[in-house]
């Protein structure tokens, strides 16, 4: 097999492993979803976060991050408060709960991006920069399909 399809059957392997790791995710963080666990990542480090901030960060439109903010509140793993001086804004906190998983959700990233760090360290930095022009190349044949897709 030649190095090009060789490069591609890796690349598929690769592409299905997110059933994987969503088993081990839900494990860790079981009945919350992943969308759920990012947006609680992102209460936990944004000050004053609302769900604009919150949109803004996860590249989510304003109203499903508005649903995915209901069901954390249902779960009791945020809540939320008005300021005096912006009666209309709603503004999120995490409960104990949701911090406890805040801190296991950055551990768990902390960890995995150790991994990668040290699985990097083994190659150059010109292996590195073809790794990187590679990814890009490969997200933007993504995106370019998911617009394809959605008109």
């Amino acid at each position: 097999m030649d190095t090009t399809m060789q490069i591609i059957k890796s690349l598929t392997k690769f592409q299905e492993r997110p059933d994987i790791l969503k088993q081990c995710h839900e494990k860790i963080f079981e009945g919350i979803h992943l969308a759920e666990a990012h947006c609680i990542d992102n209460i936990g480090k944004t000050k004053d976060a609302n769900v604009t901030k919150i949109a803004a960060s996860m590249k989510m439109t304003r109203g499903a991050i508005s649903k995915i903010c209901k069901k954390l509140l249902r779960k009791k793993l945020i809540d939320c408060h008005k300021k005096v001086e912006n009666n209309k804004e709603l503004y999120f906190y995490l409960t104990d709960t949701g911090k406890e998983i805040y801190v296991t959700h950055r551990i768990y990233h902390d960890k995995a991006m150790q991994n990668k760090l040290a699985l990097l360290k083994d190659y150059t930095s010109a292996e590195q920069n073809v790794i990187l022009k590679f990814l890009e190349d490969i997200n933007i044949m993504y995106d370019k399909h998911s617009k394809e897709i959605l008109k």
